[in-house]
């Protein structure tokens, strides 16, 4: 039987697309996760775990990119769509203006 796990801050489904990744254009990658403290990517680039990733996006109603570094916690190939892969994400530092957007549905 899987543990439950206790999450410490809330994910918010989201479809935002990343712009780089790893300082190289991530063309056909997106976030489908967003929280806090992490992320779910969806790429064609599989990226190993524990290996260090950054990546930038726009979010909603911003004009600014948002850059995020962090730790590659997972990898998992999607058996829907052979050569794209879901990874879990782990931010260096905590951005919580993420949170606030996602209370206030700005997240969508």
């Amino acid at each position: 039987m899987k543990q439950r796990i206790t999450r410490r801050a809330q994910r918010y489904p989201v479809h935002l697309e990343i712009n780089s990744l790893n300082g190289k254009p991530a063309g056909g990658s997106f976030i489908v996760d967003l929280s806090a403290l992490g992320a779910k990517l969806e790429s064609s680039t599989p990226l190993s775990p524990r290996h260090q990733v950054e990546f930038t996006f726009t979010l909603p109603g911003c004009a600014a990119e948002t850059k995020a570094v962090g730790t590659v916690v997972w990898m998992r190939p999607l058996l829907t769509a052979p050569g794209r892969y879901h990874m879990g994400i782990k931010f260096f530092n905590s951005v919580w203006e993420i949170d606030q957007m996602g209370r206030s549905g700005q997240l969508r």
